[in-house]
């Protein structure tokens, strides 16, 4: 099941990266069904932590393809439940329509940050429970938290032996090696907005959580308003 999801996920990207970006209606159709299934299993309770992690990307990865398609995820009409549908608006002059405007809008949250150092430091919510502030880190390939929220999150229930991914060794900068514990966060919270099922190392005490790539390459899109000094996210085709 690990093999198969990742092999999906990784089949998929490399869809997406090499610039099938306008999917036809029958392919649309596709992508929304495999969106569906891996979503189930991304929030499955009861879903191993690789595999829940492996479909939560690859959720994330057919929210892009669809967005770049063209269709929006939001709320459904009535009693409906949130789905994707077909954004609309005018392609000549390329003007999105309001729902496409709506839909965005519940896409994304804004978060002030603080500068410390020339870094950007943000508060972030971590498995619901414990509050950490992240420096934004796009070179770095995950998530990192220290030992002491790592050792937090196992005393208030949140991060159990369940969620352990073993060891795993990272090259640093200057060429030498680090062995660093992976764990699955099951959930960062920034502002307003959730991301599910999120790869972590757990870093030595008094170190600095950082906000990597295993985040940040599942957003749609982020960017630093250096005005408002915020940072916003986008995270489609999730509420």
């Amino acid at each position: 099941m690990r093999q198969t999801l990742f092999l999906a996920t990784l089949a998929v990207t490399l869809f997406f990266e090499a610039g099938a970006l306008q999917a036809q209606p029958q392919e649309a159709a596709q992508f929304i069904a495999q969106w569906q299934s891996s979503n189930a299993t991304c929030r499955a309770p009861a879903t191993p932590a690789l595999e829940s992690i492996a479909a939560c990307e690859q959720r994330d990865t057919y929210s892009k393809l669809l967005s770049a398609s063209n269709y929006c995820y939001g709320p459904g009409e009535g009693a409906a439940p949130a789905g994707w549908t077909p954004c609309g608006g005018d392609p000549a002059s390329g003007k999105p329509s309001t729902k496409a405007l709506e839909d965005a809008a519940l896409a994304r949250a804004t978060q002030q940050f603080q500068r410390m150092g020339g870094v950007f430091v943000l508060p972030a919510t971590v498995n619901g429970t414990s509050t950490a502030y992240f420096i934004v880190d796009s070179g770095a390939a995950n998530v990192q938290i220290p030992e002491e929220l790592a050792e937090e999150l196992k005393r208030n229930g949140t991060l159990t032996e369940a969620d352990s991914l073993g060891q795993r060794r990272f090259t640093l900068a200057d060429g030498s090696g680090l062995q660093q514990r992976i764990v699955r966060l099951r959930s960062i919270r920034i502002g307003e907005r959730t991301m599910e099922n999120v790869m972590a190392s757990v870093s030595p005490a008094r170190s600095r959580a950082l906000l990597g790539q295993s985040f940040l390459r599942r957003l749609s899109s982020w960017k630093i308003d250096n005005v408002r000094n915020s940072i916003e996210f986008e995270f489609t085709g999730s509420f």
